[in-house]
């Protein structure tokens, strides 16, 4: 039997950025809503971090700000 770590609501703030990074790849990637969503999940599942985290890196990349996750 696993123990499970409980899985904590995202902050108005945290979707927010996560929206602004599917807002991104729609816009520079060419990408749908639908595939920006997919690919922000798959890259989380397959770089082992948080949806967050790989929002930030999105913008980051794209957008050349320095966004930081205030915990």
């Amino acid at each position: 039997m696993t123990a499970e770590k409980p899985r904590k609501e995202l902050s108005v703030q945290e979707k927010q950025l996560i929206a602004r990074a599917k807002l991104v790849l729609m816009h520079y990637l060419k990408m749908s809503e639908d595939q920006a969503h997919k690919f922000i999940e798959k890259q989380s599942m397959n770089l082992r971090q948080s949806k967050v985290t790989t929002a930030i890196s999105i913008l980051n990349t794209y957008e050349l700000k320095n966004f930081v996750l205030d915990e």
